[in-house]
């Protein structure tokens, strides 16, 4: 179990101050850390071979993770802090048989909305407020869509498993696929 007081993180606003003041996207094999940054490096290629999942301290003293990482942590944090959460894993299908970009998120209630807690995805960090699930969901994976420059046959959300090891690539992939996947009616007002 991590302590986050011990990072002074009581709040869902203080976790992602003490991720942007700390923590980095990308992986650490060894002594190599391995980032989407440099030009040259095939990131899905290199993290298929090299990347685990890292958990709790850690995943906060290696200082580098990819969306899975921070999510499994949001979610460790939501509930010691006893808020309302829900994890997904969506994947984007470029066929039947061929999947493609995976993103992990979190979804926290607060006053009656839900908020879209994100942190590793750039383009999109920070809090976003929903008015439901369901609304959050919809926004989200048109996000996902049009962030890409492949056309999806499908974007599928699964709720996220729980994990208390180390796993590879292939193994939370699997895990993932392997839970209920989420539906949702893809028309619902978004919250302002």
């Amino acid at each position: 179990m991590t302590d986050f007081k011990k990072y002074n993180i009581s709040s869902p606003q203080d976790l992602m101050k003490y991720f942007e003041e700390n923590m980095n996207y990308g992986f650490v094999y060894g002594k190599k850390v391995y980032t989407d940054s440099d030009p040259n490096f095939n990131f899905q290629k290199e993290m298929d071979r090299y990347y685990k999942l890292r958990l709790g301290e850690d995943f906060l003293k290696s200082k580098y993770g990819v969306c899975w990482d921070f999510c499994v942590l949001e979610r460790e944090f939501f509930e010691q802090a006893g808020i309302e959460n829900r994890c997904f894993f969506m994947e984007g299908f470029k066929s039947r048989e061929e999947g493609g970009p995976t993103h992990t998120f979190a979804l926290y209630k607060q006053d009656d909305k839900w908020i879209w807690f994100e942190y590793s995805w750039l383009y999109y960090r920070g809090f976003r407020e929903y008015n439901s699930v369901e609304a959050a969901l919809t926004d989200i994976v048109e996000k996902f869509k049009g962030f890409y420059d492949v056309k999806f046959e499908s974007v599928k959300v699964f709720n996220l498993p729980r994990f208390d090891k180390r796993v590879d690539t292939c193994e939370f992939v699997e895990r993932c696929l392997d839970q209920n996947q989420v539906t949702f009616q893809e028309e619902h007002e978004l919250s302002k």
